[in-house]
C-alpha cells in the first residue's frame, strides 16, 4: 500500500501529517511512504531525515498520482 502526503496551506496549517516517527511506523507495517519535496523543512525536518527512514521524496504531483492513500490534517 502506498501512502502519501503533501503540505497543507501554510497560511492556516503549520503541522505535517507525517513526521519521521510516523514514517518508521508506516514502514514497519509494510507501507511505502511518499512525501512532497521540503515537506517538513518549515519544522526543521529536512528531506534527508525522511529518506533515511525509507520515505521517497517526490514532486507534489507525483505524490498525488502515486499514492493510494493521501494523509492530511483535518
Amino acid at each position: 500500500m502506498r501512502i502519501g502526503s503533501v503540505l497543507e496551506n501554510q497560511n492556516t496549517e503549520k503541522r505535517v501529517a507525517i513526521t519521521p516517527e510516523v514514517v518508521k511506523k508506516y514502514k514497519s507495517l509494510g507501507f511505502e511512504v511518499f512525501l512532497g519535496e521540503n515537506y517538513g523543512l518549515h519544522l526543521g525536518i529536512n528531506d534527508e531525515q525522511y529518506k533515511e527512514l525509507g520515505a521517497e521524496i517526490l514532486k507534489e504531483s507525483a505524490v498525488l498520482n502515486s499514492s493510494e492513500i493521501i494523509v492530511q490534517l483535518a
